[in-house]
């Protein structure tokens, strides 16, 4: 059985910290500018801090600090003498990590629409949700919550072309 050595761990954890700190600065700057150019007939609102959606981008960015600093200690459990160590390759790690936080929104997209299309098919009528489908606020949301994402997933590929 081949396993990785815990410093490759900890590059896939330093790397989905990068993410998720990208993600969670991208989305704060993107519902920050949202939120300032909103036309709305009330004034105030919630602070900014929770404007810019950083509670939830902040339990990201904890699981991620959690994974770096322990996945060294968690890999290193246990004999080791018979398990054969896989190359490591820290560019590599970040690579994977990056396509990983660009693509997994988009497959988690594309299962809710494959529940969606069941459950439709199921009870013989769009009534249920169908037409959320029909409203452009729906893609909006869809592209406002997929946008830090993007944009981390090409920062940690960004990061990793300067890497040794």
């Amino acid at each position: 059985m081949t396993t990785l050595p815990p410093s490759c761990i900890r590059d896939y954890g330093a790397a989905f910290l990068a993410a998720t700190l990208a993600a969670l600065v991208v989305d704060a700057v993107l519902q920050l500018a949202l939120d300032a150019v909103a036309v709305s007939a009330y004034g105030g609102g919630a602070p900014w801090w929770i404007t810019a959606n950083l509670p939830e981008r902040g339990r990201w960015v904890a699981l991620a600090a959690l994974l770096w600093r322990l996945a060294p200690s968690v890999t290193s459990r246990g004999d080791g003498a018979n398990e054969a160590r896989a190359p490591h390759d820290a560019a590599e790690a970040w690579r994977q990590t990056g396509v990983a936080v660009i693509a997994v929104p988009l497959l988690w997209v594309l299962a809710t629409w494959m529940v969606s299309a069941l459950r439709f098919t199921l009870l013989g009528s769009w009534s249920t949700d169908g037409l959320v489908f029909l409203s452009s606020s729906y893609y909006r949301t869809l592209s406002v919550d997929y946008a830090p994402w993007l944009m981390a997933g090409v920062t940690v590929l960004g990061i990793r072309r300067h890497l040794v």
